[in-house]
């Protein structure tokens, strides 16, 4: 069964061509190989306030020796301020355990273009070797 967040998170990322078939979809995050000992890591991130999650933190991870780079992305930056006044910053609100968009829910090409954002970051560091042809290895 899965959880909310990890629902959101194959809502974006399930589709992938650059991540390895054996991604992991855990909790708020979820971790894929992306070559040799590199694994790229995706959570849902407060910025201003504890539990509402406004973006997406992207940690580039080095099994053997830690962390190699990070970045947020915060979802207004990529999808624009939404909402009737276009003053809203979209995010996802956790009300005692009960997560759900809060004022407005992306829509599908709102999410691939966090995805592509996402995604164009984690390709300055995904093994080469293992896209052919612009898809993963054994993709998912």
């Amino acid at each position: 069964m899965t959880n909310f967040y990890e629902r959101q998170m194959q809502r974006i990322f399930g589709e992938s061509e650059l991540l390895s078939a054996d991604t992991v979809f855990a909790g708020k995050a979820m971790i894929s190989d992306i070559g040799g000992d590199l694994r790229a890591k995706v959570e849902f991130v407060a910025a201003r306030v504890s539990g509402q999650y406004e973006g997406l933190k992207l940690s580039i991870i080095n099994r053997k020796e830690g962390l190699v780079d990070s970045q947020t992305f915060m979802f207004h930056e990529i999808i624009g301020l939404k909402g009737a006044a276009r003053d809203r910053k979209p995010h996802i609100w956790d009300d005692n355990g009960k997560a759900q968009w809060f004022g407005y829910e992306p829509t599908d090409s709102e999410f691939e273009r966090i995805q592509g954002k996402v995604e164009s970051y984690i390709e300055m560091y995904a093994d080469q070797e293992m896209h052919y042809g612009g898809q993963m290895m054994g993709g998912m």
